[in-house]
């Protein structure tokens, strides 16, 4: 017995615990506690599981259990259709007998008693608890009191302390109670029934059969002015809403609705006038906003449920919300209504329509509603449009009566008629925006209403609405959530033109002309200026049309037919007339007024929005924003200079710190914003090559990248309507020298290096000297392959690591500390990759790993010939490898196979022969790269630790036949006359080469393509457009040789294409003889070159002549079959022609036939020009694969300049090297840009494939282009002509 009461005590104290938080929420009030409690099954999910209900439910299934057993049993045996009612199931019956039974009574006295006892006990504790701690003895006696009665024991059924909160009904009760809330009985009666309902579970009511006559009763309950019939039957309802179940749900929500609508109906004559204030203190209008309110929070609610239920169950609910809201709206030219609807109240309740926004947001409910509003319901989306025009034409008409909405501070009591007008256009205005986001939304329009005499289309809504921000006068200040129309009003606007679709379909150069006038008012003298607040959103809305690719074309280009008419003109005069002052004054104004810094920063941003993709840099090169951003930002950074010496910090987060602080705290404030948005606006320039180029010309660019990388180590967005970071801009400003001596002085790469270091041989600062991980499985982990891709990145073109390594020595220590850390990529090399001293080797926690990686780091950057001339000429590297080859042999003088000689032995391959697909054979660098390995056990490639490199890794080529083939590219050459070589020959040449590389490309070689060289050149030379480098005087010194490391350079270059040149059979001269014939046309070229140069020490690249090995004219000299004379002939001629200068990137290196600008950027045309076009037509006609590039934080740019720079050598074969020449001199510099194009569209599949990997720099860079052919795409590249020369050449002619 003991054990039953500690059991019962044990469980009730449980029970009481858990539940404290809910008894906590009844706010001190007993009668809502003890709601709470006897409700308890309903509200708490864990009701079943606590100890004491457990408890009880034991004892009922052990006294009780048999009984109902018994009772079941002998009630389906008797089977005799009496023995049970019409109007009782057996369930009741059963139950009935069970209660009234002798053995459940003694059971309910038995716990009443056990349950008592521990609550009496609890209570005594609570007590004494209370006493010690002071507490108010008379609360204390209440609530004894109150938990007595809720324990004691009750005499009938339903009285029980048990069943007090949830009764068990038959049908003869439920009709009882439904005859009882009729109408027409005395209130009493019905307040009696009422609460007696109240008691019986939400499922009984709904599965009584008298739910129809329920059903009625309880709609007049809520009609009823008895505010306790009233309020208990809402209270009911919102119960019901609780139950899980979609038909009670479905019932009750469609109950109310229907009492709504009923209620509107009869008491249309009593209904509040729209004329007059609304006071929402009156008991009525209180009740009636408490019903819309309760609809409203199921329908907001209701949407993450009804998926789960039948479809009827989703109709049934639109159905009646709209029936409810279509209540009194009549739109004919003759209406009168002045009375408020239901839609009035909703739009008090949910402003913004938050419903129908939840509603919209799923296909599933999105297609019933539209449905529906294109159906029988059309007249609320009618009545919505017509409030949106309605308000925008008063307004319109009464400017100064325009009205400005802020919240009111404290509880509301009355709401104007001019008030509840604004806020039913606000929700209609939300209801509309949000409609025409989805594409079954906008074909709902046009929509037609009687009192206008044209349907109303998309396009006229938006002019509406954009005339309507034209009326802003103040500026909403942050903080404050003001209604004002405007900001609404531009809100909805900016959210449909972030959609491209809704671009492409909705907005055109009529809405464009509408939003260019409060602009155009700036650049008129004789017109009125609009506000800054009006300037502002105008300038949102602009900035999110050009997020878009639909926006920004519509906005560069429009649809008319002259140039200047596109919108993108306007902005950037705007823009730029604004930054260098230079707006014309207002005859209707005084002449003190300007655009504010916001305003200006804000047009300069959409402008940017232009400008940082190729295509908007080209149409808005005229204006020179580039020139004026850095001229303000100058301005703005002296003026600061002179007035401060340590900027002020300002704290973020107070958003009203211009009214808190002092009007010299303001301006100050105020400055330093402007500064960071005129360098934010001037960083964007590197987003593009050829804005790189301009970006580096106004001399800002290391305090752009300055303040790039403090955004970029906070983790920052580019900007609100960029979705990637700051990786393809770090990338792109690394391909420059001055971009990445920037870099470098910003502490980004010291960044990378460190996180580099603390991932492959720390892993935190704190434990710095504990046990290295365990190994990794790859070559380069996952801890520290974001790391070796931002190193990638930024050291993948030549001018990064010229600037970073030239005339740089390893540090090369004695003895190196395990806290030592590297600081930049010369001491990275010297501590992973030269690895040549024990001190080295023990200075690293995990030696294999971090030797692998730099090895692997190395591999990359040797892809780029000139960067491994430069490093090998410097740090003698393949020396250091051949030696640590040569240090790991065994005994009997084997290489030990393992992870480091093979890739040393990679490396060594690699970096010793050049050639495309097929034309040299590279190691695995893996074990088990093939099934012969696999197989054998071994690594079958072999191993060495001298030169030469063993024969197993030079495949034998087939030489050429010299027969010549006939084509009728040899027949057109042979009858062609020097006389005839003007441009009708030229076009009739390129019509003839066009065929033959379609039909018969293995004809173009040899002396074919020479002579067509030759002959192509003579005719260009007779162009002026095309002779563009003419001979000058000299101005710049011959130099007979450079530097000693630069004779080092070039003596490895020339032993490379020597050596490849005799393993693809292009030369027939032995070697010694070919080397000697090679070196003299480099040394001539150079100092030919050098007469037309000049040097600037700003930047390493350009303080001499070309620092690279010249692999154009490597590629001419092979061409010729080691010609010395004829190669020269062709490169002294072909100097002066404009495809020189992309195909010889060192023909125009520090040349003085390009601007001063220019010249000291040491930036190509290779990459400022070719890679743009490349990047512009990509992102046109190949979206995914410019995307694809971006995400991977790379871009087409740099890939193009390492292509280009090299002559395609180690990606392309000798053959595609060659016609990749020819077809560029021959159709023109541009068929370079489609060659790139034509490559890229050939490996989308690999690029999409390794963007997934997340490796495509790695590949697009190791890796040759195989199955490339160019002949095979002349068809492709014949349509880009068509679609690109105009842009293309036009802007590659303008480099002189």
């Amino acid at each position: 017995m003991a054990s039953a009461e500690d059991e019962v005590l044990t469980g009730l104290h449980q029970l009481l615990k858990n539940i404290e938080p809910t008894l906590k929420s009844a706010s001190g009030s007993l009668d809502v506690a003890e709601d709470v409690l006897l409700h308890l099954e309903e509200t708490d999910e864990s009701f079943h599981k606590h100890d004491f209900v457990k408890y009880i439910r034991e004892n009922i299934e052990t006294y009780i259990g048999p009984l109902v057993d018994e009772e079941i049993e002998k009630r389906s045996i008797s089977g005799a259709p009496n023995s049970v009612s019409r109007q009782e199931t057996l369930v009741q019956a059963v139950a009935e007998s069970a209660v009234e039974s002798k053995l459940f009574s003694d059971l309910t006295q038995k716990i009443c008693s056990s349950t008592s006892s521990a609550a009496n006990t609890l209570l005594r504790s609570l007590d004494e608890e209370h006493n010690s701690m002071g507490s108010d003895e008379e609360v204390e006696s209440q609530l004894s009191k109150r938990m007595r009665s809720v324990f004691s024991e009750g005499a009938s059924t339903c009285g029980s302390s048990f069943n007090q909160g949830m009764f068990f009904m038959s049908q003869e009760q439920f009709h009882c109670i439904a005859d009882e809330m009729d109408c027409r009985k005395p209130i009493d009666i019905r307040r009696d029934a009422l609460t007696r309902l109240c008691h019986v579970p939400p499922s009984d009511v709904m599965a009584s059969e008298s739910w129809s006559q329920l059903r009625v009763s309880l709609m007049d309950a809520l009609a009823d002015p008895d505010p306790f019939l009233s309020h208990t039957t809402l209270s009911f309802h919102a119960k019901m809403f609780a139950v899980s179940n979609y038909q009670i749900m479905r019932e009750t929500y469609t109950c109310l609705a229907e009492h709504l609508i009923r209620w509107f109906k009869s008491s249309s004559q009593s209904l509040p006038s729209i004329h007059e204030p609304l006071d929402i203190t009156k008991p009525e209008v209180v009740l009636l906003i408490k019903r819309i309110r309760l609809l409203n929070e199921f329908q907001c609610e209701v949407p993450s449920i009804w998926v789960r239920y039948p479809e009827s169950f989703l109709e049934v609910i639109v159905d009646s919300s709209l029936s409810l809201l279509c209540l009194q709206l009549k739109l004919g030219k003759n209406s009168n209504n002045d009375k408020l609807t239901a839609l009035h109240f909703l739009s008090l309740i949910d402003i913004r329509a938050n419903w129908f926004r939840k509603w919209l947001h799923g296909n599933y409910s999105r297609a019933t509603l539209i449905n529906s509003l294109e159906g029988k319901y059309q007249l609320v989306l009618q009545d919505a449009v017509l409030q949106c025009l309605t308000f925008c034409r008063d307004s319109l008409s009464k400017p100064k009566s325009h009205p400005h909405h802020t919240p009111q501070d404290g509880r509301r009591t009355t709401y104007t008629p001019n008030e509840i007008r604004y806020a039913r256009f606000v929700h209609s205005l939300c209801f509309v925006s949000r409609l025409l986001i989805y594409t079954g939304g906008r074909e709902l329009f046009p929509v037609s209403i009687d009192i206008f005499p044209h349907p109303i289309s998309v396009q006229h809504l938006l002019i509406s609405w954009i005339q309507l921000i034209g009326l802003a006068k103040s500026k909403p200040k942050h903080g404050h959530k003001a209604y004002e129309p405007a900001a609404l009003v531009c809100k909805a606007i900016c959210n449909l033109c972030l959609s491209n679709a809704f671009v492409e379909q909705c907005v055109g150069d009529e809405v464009i002309s509408v939003l260019l006038i409060p602009i155009r008012t700036w650049l008129e003298p004789s017109s009125k200026r609009y506000s800054e607040s009006c300037m502002l959103h105008i300038a949102e809305i602009l900035a999110c049309l050009t997020s878009t690719c639909a926006g920004r074309k519509l906005l560069l280009h429009g649809s008319g037919s002259e140039k200047k008419s596109a919108a993108a003109h306007v902005i950037a005069e705007f823009a730029q007339k604004s930054l260098n002052s230079k707006l014309p004054t207002s005859t209707l104004q005084s002449a003190g007024i300007i655009p504010s810094y916001s305003v200006v920063g804000a047009f300069v941003f959409v402008c940017r929005q232009m400008y940082n993709v190729c295509e908007g840099l080209l149409l808005l090169l005229e204006y020179n924003l580039h020139q004026g951003i850095a001229a303000a930002w100058k301005q703005a950074h002296e003026k600061w200079g002179d007035s401060h010496a340590v900027p002020p910090k300002f704290d973020d987060s107070n958003e009203n710190v211009d009214e808190q602080s002092s009007p010299t705290q303001s301006s100050s404030r105020n400055l330093v914003l402007w500064e960071e948005t005129l360098l934010d606006n001037l960083l964007n320039f590197a987003a593009t090559p050829k804005g790189l180029l301009l970006l580096q010309q106004t001399g800002a660019i290391n305090e752009c990248v300055a303040y790039m990388h403090s955004r970029y180590t906070k983790k920052l967005q580019v900007s609100k309507c960029e979705k990637f970071g700051y990786g393809v801009m770090v990338t792109q400003v690394a391909a420059t020298a001055a971009g990445t001596s920037a870099l470098y002085k910003a502490g980004f790469l010291r960044a990378i290096i460190h996180e580099l270091w603390s991932h492959l041989e720390h892993a935190t600062d704190e434990i710095r000297m504990t046990a290295p991980r365990p190994f990794p499985l790859h070559p380069i982990d996952r801890s520290v392959h974001k790391s070796f891709m931002g190193l990638v990145n930024v050291l993948s073109s030549y001018p990064a690591v010229h600037e970073l390594f030239y005339q740089q020595q390893l540090p090369n220590k004695t003895s190196y500390t395990f806290r030592e850390m590297p600081e930049s990529p010369i001491n990275l090399i010297d501590r992973l990759v030269m690895i040549n001293s024990e001190a080295k080797i023990h200075a690293l926690f995990n030696y294999e790993q971090s030797h692998v990686f730099g090895l692997r780091l190395l591999a990359v950057l040797a892809c780029h010939l000139d960067s491994w001339l430069l490093l090998e000429t410097q740090y003698n590297i393949q020396h250091t490898l051949l030696e640590l080859q040569k240090n790991n042999r065994t005994i009997e003088g084997e290489i030990i196979i393992d992870r480091l000689s093979i890739e040393r032995n990679y490396l060594l391959v690699k970096t010793h022969m050049i050639g495309g697909e097929g034309e040299r054979l590279l190691p695995s660098r893996s074990l088990d790269d093939n099934s012969q390995q696999r197989r054998q056990r071994h690594y079958v490639w072999p191993l060495f630790y001298h030169f030469p490199i063993p024969k197993e890794y030079t495949p034998t080529i087939a030489s050429q036949t010299s027969m010549k083939k006939e084509s009728a590219l040899s027949r057109f050459l042979a009858s062609s006359k020097s006389s005839e070589k003007n441009r009708q020959w030229l076009e009739q040449l390129r019509s003839t080469f066009c065929k033959v590389m379609k039909s018969a490309a293995s004809t173009v070689r040899g002396g074919v393509l020479i002579e067509t060289i030759e002959k192509t050149i003579q005719a260009l030379e007779r162009m002026p457009e095309e002779r563009v480098f003419k001979k000058t005087p000299t101005r710049g010194q011959s130099r007979d040789s450079g530097p000693s490391s630069n004779n080092n350079l070039q003596n490895i270059g020339v032993k490379l294409a020597i050596r490849y040149g005799k393993q693809i059979n292009a030369l027939k001269a032995n070697p010694e003889t070919a080397a000697a014939n090679l070196v003299t046309v480099l040394r001539t070229c150079s100092q030919f070159l050098a007469q037309q140069q000049s040097y600037s020490s700003v930047l390493k690249l350009t303080s001499g002549p070309y620092p690279c090995y010249d692999w154009f004219v490597s590629s001419i000299f092979l061409m010729v079959s080691g010609s010395k004379d004829r190669s020269l002939s062709i490169l002294m001629k072909l100097s002066e022609l404009l495809c020189s200068g992309y195909l010889w990137p060192a023909r125009l290196h520090a040349s003085i036939h390009l601007s001063e600008g220019v010249r000291a950027s040491g930036i190509p045309p290779v990459f400022s020009c070719t890679g743009h076009h490349v990047e512009l037509i990509l992102q046109a006609e190949h979206p995914l694969i410019y995307s694809a590039f971006r995400m991977s934080g790379y871009t087409p740019s740099q890939i193009t300049q390492h292509w280009l720079t090299q002559c395609f050598w180690n990606y392309l074969t000798w053959t595609q090297v060659t016609h990749y020449i020819v077809t560029v001199i021959t159709m023109g510099c541009d068929y370079q840009v489609y060659i790139c194009v034509s490559i890229l569209k050939h490996l989308q599949h690999e690029i999409l494939s390794h963007r997934q990997t997340q490796d495509l720099q790695v590949f697009l860079k190791e890796n040759p282009i195989e199955g490339f052919v160019v002949s095979e795409w002349f068809d492709y590249m014949n349509k880009l002509e068509q679609t690109y020369r105009n842009t293309v050449l036009t802007s590659m002619r303008n480099i002189a």
